[in-house]
């Protein structure tokens, strides 16, 4: 099942010596590439939930309503955390639980300028 999750994922020529670093550029990139329509349409039916018309926000205007959703609604993160662990490989979460914190910081970020980006 590995192998098979592993075989998706687009190719991203990302390196790094730093262990953090080398496991967003290695994994999580690819899978939030790979992801990224589902990311984005669970975004979209977050704010027409919340009757948010997003398309007539300015760039600034965005940017604050993505921060803010996502660092204050847990679902909607956790959701889109989720969305990204859910493709994860045995040994891509044994890496992830070693310091999950900031593997989830990251994922978030990433969401947030992969949604602004697409806006």
């Amino acid at each position: 099942m590995d192998k098979k999750k592993l075989s998706i994922r687009p190719e991203l020529n990302l390196g790094s010596i730093v262990e953090d670093e080398n496991f967003q550029n290695k994994t999580l990139r690819p899978i939030l590439k790979l992801q990224n329509d589902i990311i984005l349409s669970v975004f979209s039916a977050f704010s027409k939930k919340q009757k948010t018309d997003t398309h007539t926000l300015n760039k600034e205007a965005l940017n604050n309503y993505v921060n803010l959703v996502t660092k204050n609604n847990t679902v909607l993160r956790n959701q889109f955390i989720g969305i990204v662990i859910g493709q994860f490989t045995n040994n891509e979460f044994t890496t992830y639980k070693e310091n999950d914190l900031e593997h989830n910081k990251r994922i978030v970020n990433m969401i947030c300028q992969r949604i602004l980006d697409n806006h």
